[in-house]
């Protein structure tokens, strides 16, 4: 399109300038001759008549100057033999221009007392004056193509600019595609290509945080569903071959663990997206509690291992998320299923502006205490995203959960921001 545009743009300027300069350099020459026989006319004077010999002033040596009598003869310089149209017509008192037989002629008249006595004739080849015309047209077109390749250049500059820029931004979308939602295109300087690039780079950052938060989802929904799962299998295996009474109330139980399950998981799903927000009613830690303690006495009891829940009196009130603070006690006490020891205690108290919860057992083993909380870390052989789940979940919504003592019993602090009276 540059290409196209220059050549179009040269071409209507040069075509009308090519003529002007081949009119100017014909009027031109035209010019000279009359100058050239002017000069020639102010030597000749009556001696023309008389026959004497006439001294014609010195001309340029492509222009030929003659002097003809009134009858057409030639009398001096160089010239036809004898008049041509042009000295006849300056015979009759008119200066004559004009093309004769290859020639650029200008005749003037020579007068004595208002008479004509002659004529000077200068002339001088056409094809010289075309030869300079072609000698200006070639350097015309010489700066003409000249032109013509530095748009080339500078198109062709123009063109990697964008194109390269352009590409990146395929590439980058390329990558994307295939999976990768961390790359990032580079700027380019050209405010309409990073606009595009920004947008991208954008739609990299949503997807990347959407399918982050999918895959977060998956693998916390697995970690909580985990011992559940097994709960529900181990009552249906044991059902099996028991009387139908028996059975009966295994199939009861087990409805009432996948009641639990899909609860779990409406749960999460909601604490993932953060649609749990918004006002809400005070949380009641007894009620709370006592549902916690319902669902996992037995589970520890399977264990050999007691289950102790206190609510002390003095404990503050607090509007922190229910299903945040049920799945965060959850995830305490499945750690302490898993990796403690002896009794395991869930007690609420005040602990000055905020609710404390604390889950106690009596294990001491737990390595790498400043990582316990790192998601993927695991001194025990865990999945290592439980306590790395209910951290976030607590400070998302303003709390916190803190390993406060690790000997002699394991003791996780979950600490609830107290609500305003």
């Amino acid at each position: 399109m540059a290409l196209t545009a220059t050549i179009v743009a040269v071409a209507l300027f040069a075509l009308p300038l090519a003529f002007a300069v081949r009119q100017l350099y014909f009027t031109n020459e035209q010019v000279e001759l009359e100058r050239a026989a002017l000069r020639a006319v102010s030597a000749v004077g009556p001696e023309v008549l008389g026959g004497d010999p006439v001294e014609l002033p010195t001309s340029e040596t492509d222009v030929q100057v003659a002097v003809y009598g009134r009858d057409g003869s030639l009398v001096a310089g160089s010239g036809p033999a004898t008049a041509d149209a042009g000295v006849r017509r300056a015979l009759k008192g008119q200066i004559s221009q004009g093309s004769e037989d290859g020639w650029l002629v200008s005749v003037v008249p020579v007068t004595s007392n208002e008479k004509v006595i002659g004529v000077v004739r200068a002339a001088t080849r056409e094809a010289d004056v075309w030869r300079r015309i072609a000698l200006t047209w070639a350097a015309m077109l010489g700066l003409a193509l000249l032109a013509v390749s530095i748009a080339v250049l500078i198109a062709r500059w123009q063109a990697r600019r964008l194109s390269s820029p352009l590409e990146s931004v395929a590439r980058t979308a390329q990558v994307l595609g295939d999976g990768d939602f961390t790359v990032r295109t580079t700027q380019s300087g050209v405010r309409e290509i990073d606009e595009t690039a920004a947008a991208l780079d954008a739609t990299a950052a949503r997807l990347g945080a959407l399918v982050s938060r999918e895959r977060e989802f998956s693998a916390n929904a697995s970690h909580q569903l985990r011992t559940p799962l097994t709960g529900l299998r181990l009552g249906l295996e044991a059902a099996l071959g028991q009387p139908p009474e028996t059975l009966e109330q295994a199939a009861i139980q087990a409805i009432a663990t996948a009641d639990e399950l899909e609860r779990t998981i409406r749960e999460l799903l909601q604490l993932t997206q953060g649609s749990d927000a918004g006002s809400r009613p005070s949380l009641d830690a007894t009620v709370l509690l006592s549902e916690v303690e319902a669902r996992w006495r037995g589970p520890l009891a399977a264990e050999g291992r007691p289950l102790r829940v206190t609510v002390e009196s003095q404990a503050p009130s607090t509007t922190f998320s229910p299903a945040a603070v049920r799945q965060i006690v959850d995830i305490l006490l499945d750690n302490a299923v898993r990796h403690g020891q002896g009794t395991v205690e869930v007690v609420a108290r005040d602990s000055g502006t905020a609710l404390a919860i604390d889950v106690r057992d009596q294990g001491t083993d737990v390595t790498l205490s400043h990582r316990v909380f790192d998601r993927g870390h695991s001194g025990a052989g865990g999945s290592g995203i439980g306590l790395s789940l209910g951290r976030d979940l607590a400070q998302a919504r303003g709390g916190r959960l803190i390993l406060s003592r690790v000997s002699p019993s394991t003791v996780f602090t979950l600490l609830l921001p107290g609500s305003a009276e």
